[in-house]
């Protein structure tokens, strides 16, 4: 077997990991969280900017949550983007799109403006 087909396989038993709702509401709350995670940071960022008490601390604190809650979303969102059915290229959106400040966020939304509009 070479590489190509063993990382198709691989890629093709992602699809078993989680059934659907639970993928989905992993995926929704890591996106949740990675938005808390934005939220922690800019906080933080306004501490150091001016230079309020325990900017020195807050900053650092603040990254490192935002970087986990970071993390935790771009695991969940490539672990379980098969058991939802997601193309590739959805997942790898899904994955650019949280670079971006609250950009998980409206992603979250716009998919589960989808979501209800299938199932509807």
């Amino acid at each position: 077997m070479h590489f190509g087909s063993r990382l198709q396989h691989s890629y093709d038993e992602l699809k078993d990991i989680f059934t659907d709702k639970e993928a989905w509401f992993l995926f929704r709350m890591s996106a949740f969280l990675e938005t808390f995670g934005w939220t922690v940071l800019i906080v933080g960022i306004l501490f150091s900017a001016f230079s309020w008490p325990g900017h020195d601390f807050v900053l650092p604190l603040a990254g490192s949550i935002h970087g986990i809650f970071y993390l935790v979303y771009l695991f969940i969102v490539l672990f379980a983007h098969r058991s939802m059915s997601w193309s590739i290229w959805r997942c790898i959106f899904a994955e650019f799109i949280s670079v971006v400040p609250y950009g998980a966020l409206v992603f979250e939304m716009w998919v589960a403006y989808r979501r209800h509009h299938q199932l509807t």
